[in-house]
């Protein structure tokens, strides 16, 4: 047996996990064949039956993860459903049935690849991971349909789990107490899978590729989340090395969380807010928890991508206020509308476009559709400014138009709810997202113009080296941004500095701690980040000259 292998694989959780391994066999191709049916209105039944029986199916799924994910993650389970009531997916599988005279298995086998084929060919990596739920969701339908039983997995001790995927009706029939870690070929961090592996604590690499291949059931495995590196069969010295570093790990989070509700001022008497990345409750509460000093990006498009129809003003209301009413008395930035026609929504026909970086989205989308889009988003968010200290970030703003433009906008719905009756003391500050160069190249006229700004470097980084950072093919380049983003961040702080506004930075550059002391250097007001994160980094800062 070979001893110290070294694999790289794209760590979708954080920690260190020691371990032996358990291969999971891969799941046997499912046998469809396309026959001519005696009876269509039989055929109809079967579908009626199946879809009704994977429904309880996932309820039950469901029920069995409620004591291990939270109410936000269980509803992961609340799609599957949602997807399995379909009236579009049922209505064209009995077309097909009654088209072709075939068999039920096969009409669905060819509808759910249409959609699989649609999902795979966009760009946003977290909808293409969204073909998963529906080939995994298929399984079971025509599973169901064949009398096929899936064999089950039976850990006996805690083990490291090794497998080409692992799909979520997988993981919730193990005993998640015997996981100590998990290791896929295929696989990236947007999969429904990497994010509850990453929510339940349990560390995880994806995307190892044919790598797995060469494990064998003997193996002895080491997962580096920090490093993103698989060891096989590690020498003694290794496996001792990394029990002591995982329990350091653990003492140094514990040691962290102690001090991250206390500001972060650095050696010299330097103080730098760190403020949270928040997207739905559980994000608000693990702010709070981790000692966020506020929000510094509070991402609004779920209200917009979980709806069936245009949000309503009331539904924004609704939505934001449950989040907000977990940290209710942070500074909240609110990020208006940033998506496009990469997360199409069933409600929008929106013509889908080669570049939608580059096309129409969030804000662009939100002029484009006014009424229906942005006009209720900005009148909920300007009464929940009674209750709530809110200032607005603008994403995608290109010129001092764009500024203007949104900024007369929010002036019209303010007056406009005062009219009505609205007690609103007065607009909340308005910021723009730098992200688009164009802004970066003209500091002295925005800074005048907008109240704050909030750098959002990945979309930045992607402009800069015109790498499209959902692309895998030319990603390497986004690293390679860093100098040029510091360098442009530094220019124009010091030109918004001079006009009295405050610069924050959020994306993955707010969290990399090798441009810490740059951000101290130049007077950077606040770092946004994962919640998670922000205990080490009030520390780092808390050690910094």
């Amino acid at each position: 047996m070979k001893k110290n292998i070294t694999l790289k694989g794209i760590s979708a959780s954080v920690g260190i996990a020691l371990g032996p391994i358990f291969i999971i066999e891969n799941e046997k191709p499912l046998e469809v064949i396309k026959q001519k049916c005696s009876s269509v209105e039989v055929e109809i039944d079967k579908l009626t039956s199946s879809l009704s029986a994977t429904q309880a199916k996932v309820l039950g799924l469901k029920s069995a993860m409620a004591n291990t994910l939270s109410s936000e993650e269980l509803e992961l389970y609340d799609a599957y459903l949602e997807i399995l009531k379909d009236p579009e997916l049922k209505a064209n599988t009995i077309d097909y049935i009654k088209e072709e005279k075939c068999n039920v298995d096969f009409a669905l086998q060819q509808i759910t690849s249409v959609y699989i084929y649609d999902l795979e060919a966009l760009d946003d990596p977290y909808l293409r991971a969204r073909a998963e739920d529906i080939r995994m969701l298929n399984r079971m339908l025509v599973n169901i349909i064949q009398g096929r039983v899936e064999p089950e997995i039976v850990l006996t001790s805690p083990s490291i789990l090794v497998a080409e995927s692992l799909s979520t009706n997988q993981l919730a029939a193990i005993n998640a107490k015997q996981i100590l870690g998990v290791v896929t070929a295929k696989g990236g961090k947007t999969d429904h899978i990497a994010i509850l592996l990453k929510s339940m604590g349990i560390p995880a690499l994806v995307g190892m590729g044919k790598a797995i291949s060469t494990l064998k059931k003997e193996s002895y495995l080491i997962i580096d989340c920090n490093q993103g590196m698989l060891l096989v069969n590690p020498i003694q010295e290794i496996v001792l090395q990394y029990e002591l570093l995982k329990e350091k790990q653990f003492l140094d989070f514990e040691r962290q969380i102690k001090f991250s509700q206390s500001k972060a001022t650095t050696l010299s008497g330097k103080e730098l807010s760190v403020c949270a990345n928040v997207g739905d409750i559980e994000d608000m509460q693990k702010a709070f928890q981790f000692g966020a000093d506020g929000v510094g990006l509070f991402r609004t498009e779920m209200c917009f991508l979980e709806s069936k129809n245009f949000p309503t003003e009331e539904s924004h209301f609704q939505k934001y206020t449950s989040i907000l009413k977990e940290f209710p008395k942070a500074l909240h930035t609110i990020r208006l509308l940033d998506f496009g026609s990469d997360k199409p929504l069933v409600y929008l026909k929106n013509k889908i476009e080669e570049n939608p970086a580059l096309g129409s989205r969030a804000l662009r989308l939100g002029f484009e559709y006014y009424k229906e889009l942005l006009k209720p988003q900005l009148r909920a968010l300007l009464r929940l400014s009674q209750q709530f200290n809110l200032q607005l970030l603008c994403p995608m703003i290109a010129d001092i138009e764009d500024l203007l433009e949104i900024k007369e906008k929010i002036n019209l719905e303010f007056h406009q709810l005062i009219n009505e009756g609205f007690e609103i003391r007065k607009i909340p500050s308005i910021g723009i997202m730098v992200e688009i160069p164009n802004i970066i190249l003209q500091p002295q006229a925005v800074a005048k113009k907008a109240d704050f700004f909030s750098f959002g470097t990945n979309d930045l980084a992607q402009f800069l080296m015109a790498a499209d950072r959902t692309n895998d093919r030319v990603t390497h380049y986004l690293p390679r941004a860093k100098e040029s983003l510091l360098f442009l961040i530094e220019n124009f702080t010091k030109v918004a500095h001079e006009e009295g506004k405050k610069v924050s930075v959020c994306g993955e550059l707010a969290s990399d701690e090798e441009c810490l002391s740059t951000f101290i250097r130049i007077g950077i007001d606040s770092l946004s980040m994962p919640p998670n994160l922000i205990p080490g980094i009030k520390e780092a800062i808390r050690n910094s000259p």
